[in-house]
C-alpha cells in the first residue's frame, strides 16, 4: 500500500508541474498580443477625443490637429479610443501573426 500512495503522490506532482508549464506557455502567448490601430481619415473630424482617452499615449495629434498612431506597440487593446470616437473613425484589432509560430517552436 505504501508503494501505491507514493505512485499517487508522484503522479499528482507531475500533474501539477504539467499544469504550471501549460500556464506559463499561455502567459507567453498572452504577452505576445499586439494590436492594430486604424484611423479612417475620411471619417475623422480631428476632434482629439481619441488622444484624450488613450491611457498609453499611443495616439497623438500632428501639427495640423489630425490624430496619428505614435506608438502602436504600447497599445493594450482597451478600445477606449474606438468606443469614444464620435465619428467611428478608429478601429482596434488584435494581430495574430507571430503567436502561432512561437507556439510551434
Amino acid at each position: 500500500m505504501a508503494d501505491q500512495s507514493n505512485t499517487k503522490d508522484s503522479l499528482d506532482e507531475r500533474g501539477t508541474e504539467k499544469n504550471a508549464a501549460s500556464e506559463s506557455s499561455q502567459k507567453t502567448v498572452a504577452e505576445k498580443k499586439e494590436y492594430q490601430i486604424d484611423i479612417f481619415r475620411d471619417w475623422c473630424k480631428s476632434c482629439g477625443i481619441c488622444t484624450a482617452f488613450c491611457p498609453r499615449g499611443c495616439i497623438e495629434l500632428d501639427d495640423s490637429g489630425s490624430p496619428f498612431v505614435k506608438d502602436q506597440a504600447s497599445c493594450s487593446g482597451c478600445g477606449w479610443c474606438e468606443v469614444h470616437c464620435p465619428d467611428f473613425a478608429i478601429s482596434v484589432r488584435q494581430k495574430f501573426l507571430q503567436a502561432t509560430q512561437a507556439k510551434l517552436d
